[in-house]
């Protein structure tokens, strides 16, 4: 174990300095406000989608049915039934809390409870892991130091966010699986490793997008390694170890022998557990060599080289990545619209220029943090180094998948402490080179923003029923009348399917919910709604026993959709038998009669 070194030029043995759990309280406390003023009118603002389906998810495992390796929701069929690629590690705190709340409150004040109670007891988790990378630069206890805390708090907003009440997806447990690789970046010993390693399989074991850190931040300690950092190897090591180690026990616990052996291009499954493990055994078990004599280094790279194309071989649909099951038709009308999924130029072409200046802002937070890190580098102590770089690539998968911005606000604001450092020393403590390399970069940063945005195409916004049906209009609508008809498969839009899940009876199910599993069964919900071909619509609609719709007073101004524009307007279709739904309620629900059905 390796004794804890601040920043170069930071006297270690000043007892002025913050200590680790004054940080934490400091950011933490911050972080809470921050979280809590999301529910100063009551309501979840910052909800999303992703959290009702979350809570779908962990209520089919608390029915009596529902099993803890077995992820189908029977809420929802494409038909085929739908099995979430989601890691039940996520709901695990959910279950558990729900359980022992529901005998003392019911189950549904249980639920709304364990909602509430565990994302800001995780945000205590995810905050400690920042304190802890804070204290690497030794903040001093002045009034400037609390200052500067509170503000990389403030900074690290939009990844704070993800921890408010009732944010129940699985965003914030990534956050702090990489926070804790980050962190174990910034101690640069064994206990560091530890925490790579474990964050590591953590992160993958939840969702897929870690991938990208985590390969950073080993190649980052390898290239360390080639560098004859010392203390690199000893990281470097124990991260292998701790992955080994962990994967295999960790699946078995969360997907189950089955799991284990099944290939799931978009979820934990057996080609990302052969990446983990093949990964940390040639890593773990040759750069020690590499390490003693660099003419293991071919014997290593060929090693890599062949566990690649062993992986490419045994699970080639993978290389298609994770939403190959899109088919065209829920491609153009769902996901080619979601902009999270969209490049920095979707945000630019949409006037969107908030996420661009927060864009902006980061990069002014690693410009300024540059020549710091460097003077660390220079000195032999290659531990800033890497975290620079890790936050760097949050910025770059940011630039080309805006999902990535919670990332960026999660790592980069951590190193406003060292860019503050170099804009208070810059004119005495670093060269006229490195003040030209600022200068530089922040021109370069402003030309490229200032240049896409001069010649960029403005995007034509489109409001078609395609559009419409992914809004709901049935918020306050009561779904009473489906307690008093047979249970049955509901065709509706991707916007009143999500309002309707947790509202449905027992035995009835949607057609299709706005994820990327669900696009057979989206497929069949655009076809039979937008189409004007009715041989295609009675082949969408065959599966199914109702259609539900709400009443949408705005006709779309872009194309025709027959079905879905006479049944928004509040009109009868052939074949559609109106049920009994309430004269003032936007919530309308049709039996189908396939024979007569046009």
């Amino acid at each position: 174990m390796t004794t804890f070194e601040p920043l170069v030029g930071v006297d270690k043995t000043d007892v002025s300095r913050l200590s680790l759990s004054k940080i934490f309280l400091i950011l933490y406390s911050t972080a809470f406000v921050l979280c809590m003023l999301d529910l100063v009118d009551g309501l979840l603002y910052l909800g999303d989608i992703d959290d009702s389906m979350r809570a779908s998810q962990i209520r089919a495992f608390m029915l009596p049915g529902g099993r803890w390796w077995d992820l189908t929701l029977p809420s929802i069929n494409l038909p085929q039934p739908y099995v979430s690629p989601w890691s039940r590690l996520v709901d695990l705190p959910y279950i558990l809390l729900a359980s022992a709340l529901k005998p003392l409150i019911g189950q549904e004040i249980a639920f709304s409870l364990a909602f509430n109670i565990w994302p800001p007891v995780l945000l205590a988790v995810y905050c400690f892991f920042a304190a802890s990378v804070c204290r690497r630069f030794a903040p001093p206890s002045s009034l400037i130091g609390i200052l500067l805390l509170v503000a990389t708090s403030i900074l690290m907003v939009l990844s704070i966010w993800e921890f408010a009440p009732g944010r129940i997806d699985h965003h914030n447990v990534q956050l702090v699986a990489l926070s804790a690789v980050f962190a174990g970046l910034s101690r640069w010993d064994r206990c560091g490793g530890v925490l790579i390693g474990t964050g590591s399989v953590v992160s993958v074991a939840v969702a897929l997008e870690g991938i990208p850190f985590v390969a950073m931040a080993f190649a980052s300690l390898f290239i360390c390694v080639l560098a004859r950092d010392r203390l690199a190897l000893l990281v470097l090591h124990a991260a292998s170890l701790s992955m080994l180690v962990l994967t295999l026990p960790l699946a078995f616990v969360l997907i189950g022998p089955a799991g284990i052996k099944s290939t799931q291009c978009d979820a934990f499954s057996a080609p990302y557990i052969l990446l983990l493990v093949g990964c940390a055994t040639i890593l773990g078990g040759l750069s020690p060599l590499v390490a003693r004599h660099k003419g293991w280094l071919v014997p290593m790279l060929l090693s890599g080289a062949a566990f690649i194309m062993l992986f490419i071989c045994l699970f080639p649909d993978c290389l298609s990545g994770p939403y190959w099951m899109i088919d065209p038709v829920s491609k153009n009308y769902w996901f080619d619209r979601i902009p999270q999924e969209a490049s920095s130029l979707y945000f630019i072409q949409e006037s969107q220029f908030n996420n661009i200046a927060f864009e902006a802002l980061m990069a002014a937070v690693l410009i300024l943090s540059a020549p710091p890190v460097f003077r660390e580098f220079k000195a032999g102590r290659n531990a800033l180094l890497a975290m620079w770089g890790f936050a760097a690539l949050s910025l770059l998968l940011t630039v080309f998948m805006g999902r990535y911005l919670r990332f960026a606000f999660a790592f980069i604001p951590l190193l406003l402490p060292v860019a503050m450092s170099y804009s208070r020393n810059a004119c005495f403590q670093y060269s006229r080179f490195a003040n030209l390399g600022v200068m530089i970069s922040t021109g370069f940063v402003l030309a490229v923003i200032v240049l896409a945005v001069a010649v960029a195409p403005r995007r034509e916004v489109i409001l078609d029923a395609a559009t419409f049906m992914s809004f709901d209009a049935c918020k306050r609508a009561s779904f009473g009348a489906l307690s008093t008809v047979p249970a049955g498969k509901i065709v509706a839009p991707e916007g009143l399917a999500m309002t309707l899940l947790p509202s449905l009876p027992s035995g009835f199910s949607v057609a299709a919910v706005p994820f990327h599993r669900a696009s057979p069964g989206m497929k069949r919900v655009f076809e039979a709604f937008l189409s004007s071909d009715p041989a295609i619509r009675l082949a969408a609609l065959a599966p199914f026993d109702y259609v539900a719709a709400c009443r949408f007073p705005i006709k779309p101004d872009i194309g025709t959709a027959p079905l879905y524009d006479a049944l928004s307007a509040g009109q009868d279709w052939p074949g559609l038998i109106r049920l009994p739904t309430g004269a003032d309620n936007p919530f309308q629900l049709f039996r189908i009669d396939h024979a007569t059905l046009q």
